[in-house]
């Protein structure tokens, strides 16, 4: 470089602040640039597998006076007492997706059925505020008009559902402590509301896939607790009063629990399992929120949802739960419940563009660890919804879920990025197509545009491929409008899900990803072995 050369101290400044510019400009450049990945996927076997409802979404029990630390009150009529379940924007969002339903949460503890005799001590009222009960509201009644009205829904959208039972019903609902921490409940669960809510069930043909026992009563328990011993006792009457109600049925309703927040640190897990036997339980669930509070300010959770190092956490969990079912072969691990922010999620992070990065991953970490089912808290309710509570309206990650439905089958194969920096890459057997292979990218880095050369491992020829690929409105990453290859997804006028398109694109073309966007690639006809049998 040549020495600056000037005259008079002003016109040394302006050149060396001239230089110091096109310096910056230089290196943005240089930021920006595309960087060039390796990517392998193996192709002549598979990696594990998901069940076909791999996908599912939650419904809630929160009324509309459910409120965060800082008064904020999400949830409004999502709730399954309140829901409008003949909303067409609803019904419509709910064919398009048809997740597997987990209908529960917190408040499913202690819901009353409105059917047989109840005890004394519990009558079927509506939920009402009570800061000295437990999750600080009493009462909680399900109608079997309700009931009816439900599963009517079910049918007509086509879903499969899940439902979370009373755990703590008949016994002892009222605090002794105070603070954060929880207290042990005593005493056998009264199984007797929930067997005659199943026997109406099964009398009216409603298709109840899994019947879950409880929610949070073990590990990280929000104000009640269940001793392990207890609950594995009281799991084998779950599974009794199952077997008795659907006695000569084709196909049992799963067994499902115990739904719980895992702590590497705690035992509770390892006890239940050991103490509920290996007959009783068909799926373990466990829930997921690691990015932080909802009263947090959206910049600490998406500086954790871009964080690396959250993802390596939760892959240690998922590590875990695999090891403590080596000694249980029969029993399925299921995520019953994530949300990635607790306490009904962020507005600003949960419902926008930038969660995709959160939710995406966890899906794709989850099915890659042998995870069958991946619940999102929620379908519709708090600020973690897949649909805008007041709206019907989807959220950005409906479409991100949308997109894995129909293009990411069952079976999970390995892959391998070289030189993984910011890139998360996942990678299925087509839906629906046997020997195509999809892929899902996330590029993470907000300055460098990815760009990836395949090599598929035993099979190595392909035509063309679809690309879908998902970008923020405005490149805002909180923007609650998604865009598909460039184009705003909306609903239509008549309230129906747009069509989703990819592009075309022929092999010699390049793959190109921008920072902080995600996409869906398509290999349609790679011949993948591992793929092309059914």
């Amino acid at each position: 470089m040549a020495a600056i050369s000037c005259r008079g101290l002003l016109h040394c400044v302006v050149l060396i602040w001239s230089l110091y510019i096109h310096l910056r400009q230089v290196d943005a450049r240089i930021l920006q640039e595309t960087f060039l990945y390796q990517v392998e996927v193996q192709t002549a076997f598979q990696a594990t597998d998901v069940d076909k409802n791999f996908i599912c979404a939650t419904l809630d029990w929160w009324p509309s006076e459910k409120c965060s630390a800082n008064n904020v009150c999400p949830w409004g009529g999502a709730g399954l007492p309140y829901l409008d379940l003949e909303n067409p924007k609803l019904l419509e969002a709910m064919k398009e997706l048809r997740p597997l339903v987990r209908a529960g949460g917190t408040l499913e503890n202690i819901v009353v059925y409105d059917i047989g005799g109840q005890l004394p001590s519990e009558p079927c009222v509506n939920f009402t505020v009570n800061e000295g009960v437990f999750y600080g509201f009493s009462g909680g009644c399900l109608t079997m008009e309700r009931w009816d009205a439900l599963n009517a829904f079910f049918k007509k959208t086509g879903v499969e559902v899940v439902f979370g039972l009373n755990a703590l019903y008949g016994r002892n609902k009222t605090k002794t402590t105070t603070g954060m921490g929880s207290q042990n409940v005593t005493g056998p669960w009264n199984w007797t509301n929930a067997y005659e809510l199943m026997k109406y069930t099964r009398k009216k043909n409603y298709a109840i896939s899994g019947w879950e026992l409880g929610n949070e009563l073990m590990g990280l328990a929000i104000d009640a607790r269940v001793n392990p011993l207890q609950y594995s006792k009281d799991l084998r009457n779950l599974d009794r009063i199952v077997r008795e109600v659907y006695k000569g049925h084709h196909t049992l309703p799963l067994v499902i629990a115990p739904d719980l927040v895992y702590l590497n640190i705690s035992d509770d897990l390892k006890n239940f399992l050991t103490d509920s036997g290996r007959e009783e339980l068909d799926v373990l669930t466990t829930h997921s929120y690691n990015l932080g509070s909802g009263d947090s300010a959206s910049e600490i959770l998406i500086s954790n949802l871009l964080n690396r190092t959250f993802f390596t956490k939760q892959t240690d969990t998922y590590k875990s739960v695999n090891t403590l079912l080596r000694d249980h072969p029969a029993i399925k691990a299921w995520i019953g419940e994530s949300g990635g922010v607790y306490g009904s999620g962020r507005h600003g992070v949960s419902d926008t563009f930038i969660d995709a990065f959160w939710y995406l991953d966890e899906l794709g970490t989850a099915s890659l660890f042998n995870t069958k089912v991946f619940c999102r808290q929620s379908f519709v309710g708090g600020n973690y919804g897949l649909l805008d509570r007041s709206t019907f309206e989807p959220n950005p990650d409906y479409y991100g879920a949308l997109l894995w439905r129909r293009l990411m089958g069952e079976r999970v194969l390995f892959i391998n990025v070289l030189t993984l920096d910011y890139i998360s890459a996942y990678a299925h057997c087509q839906k629906d197509n046997k020997g195509g292979v999809t892929v899902l990218l996330l590029n993470f880095s907000n300055t460098t545009t990815a760009s990836f050369n395949f090599n598929f491992l035993g099979s190595n020829k392909f035509s063309f491929r679809h690309e879908y690929h998902m970008s923020p409105a405005d490149g805002n990453i909180t923007s609650q409008v998604v865009l598909l290859n460039g184009q705003p997804l909306a609903v239509t006028s008549d309230g129906k899900i747009p069509r989703l398109l990819p592009v075309n694109k022929a092999p010699f073309e390049p793959i190109s990803l921008k920072p902080l966007t995600y996409a869906y690639i398509v290999f349609p006809d790679v011949h993948a072995s591992a793929c092309e049998r059914f």
